[in-house]
């Protein structure tokens, strides 16, 4: 007796293909900030997450240096002010006053610039993300960053810019010129799963892997409430424009066990015959596929009974 089957024709339809990546979240702008001489940290101004205004004064050092040039120009204001009384006096001429008053701006000067040098300043509107030394150690010019995953980079401070965020993804070398041209991106953060975010994408880098064949690509989404943070794992959706392609019922496809090999039965002149189908996009409960004409008779139901060459009767009751 024939084994009895139903069939669907494969139809050739439009769709608009979905590409999906994953990858972590980064800081728009990041810097390990430093004083540009040695010395003990004497003040940290802003606590761990706080927000800092571009030009505040985030760290305060002392040093033998700051000392020294406090000292000095001590020093020489008191012998301004002593040479300028005898000058007033008529005990001593004009010229030594004069003298002493280039010195006196020198030493003010010196202050001013090791005072300067002392101090740590926020080069943007950002968040401090970690204080990489405390108050009253020492910074020295060669201090490796403290903390296991992070670049062993010198600095105080660890400053971030969180208003925007990167989320860099890897790109395969055939799909970097499809989404090229998008300009709305879909981005959700695994913390967030119902919070879709707009992103737009930033850069790409210039190079391909030579293992992977991929490239990192950067989109860039708005932060401003601070909902992301640095290091959370972000999932992204492009969709390319619409293609055509075969489309065949999900049920309708059989995998073959251990592999990532797929195949359908097709209807041909009442005997089932066995096709390769590639799998091109999963919409659900229908497949995009390439193996299969426009139009074949696929095998719906009943495929588990059959084998290739074998003649069928079809009933779609």
């Amino acid at each position: 007796k024939k084994p009895v089957v139903a069939t669907v024709e494969a139809k050739e339809e439009s769709y608009s293909p979905v590409l999906e990546f994953g990858g972590s979240f980064k800081p728009f702008r990041e810097a390990n900030l430093s004083a540009r001489m040695p010395g003990k940290i004497k003040k940290i101004h802003y606590r761990e997450g706080a927000t800092v205004p571009k030009g505040s004064v985030i760290v305060t050092l002392s040093g033998e240096m700051a000392e020294a040039a406090e000292a000095e120009l001590e020093a020489v204001e008191k012998d301004y002010e002593r040479v300028k009384d005898l000058v007033d006096s008529g005990v001593l001429p004009q010229q030594q006053l004069d003298h002493l008053e280039a010195k006196l701006n020198a030493s003010k000067a010196k202050v001013k610039m090791t005072k300067e040098n002392m101090e740590i300043i926020a080069p943007f509107d950002g968040m401090v993300a970690e204080h990489m030394l405390r108050e009253g150690e020492e910074f020295m010019l060669l201090n490796p960053g403290l903390t296991p995953g992070f670049s062993h980079a010198n600095g105080i401070i660890r400053f971030m810019d969180l208003n925007r965020l990167f989320l860099e993804i890897q790109v395969d070398e055939k799909e970097l010129p499809l989404i090229q041209k998008i300009k709305d991106i879909e981005v959700v953060a695994d913390a967030y799963p119902d919070t879709k975010i707009k992103g737009k994408i930033y850069s790409t880098e210039t190079l391909v892997s030579v293992i992977s064949r991929t490239a990192v690509v950067k989109i860039e989404i708005n932060n401003a409430k601070k909902l992301i943070k640095p290091g959370m794992f972000g999932r992204v959706k492009i969709s390319l424009p619409e293609v055509k392609a075969v489309m065949i019922p999900r049920l309708s496809v059989i995998r073959q066990a251990g592999t990532n090999q797929f195949h359908v039965f097709v209807i041909e002149n009442g005997t089932a015959v066995l096709k390769n189908v590639e799998i091109i996009e999963d919409l659900g409960d229908f497949y995009a596929v390439k193996g299969i004409e426009n139009g074949e008779a696929v095998v719906s139901a009943g495929k588990t009974k059959l084998r290739d060459g074998v003649s069928v009767t079809v009933s779609n009751k």
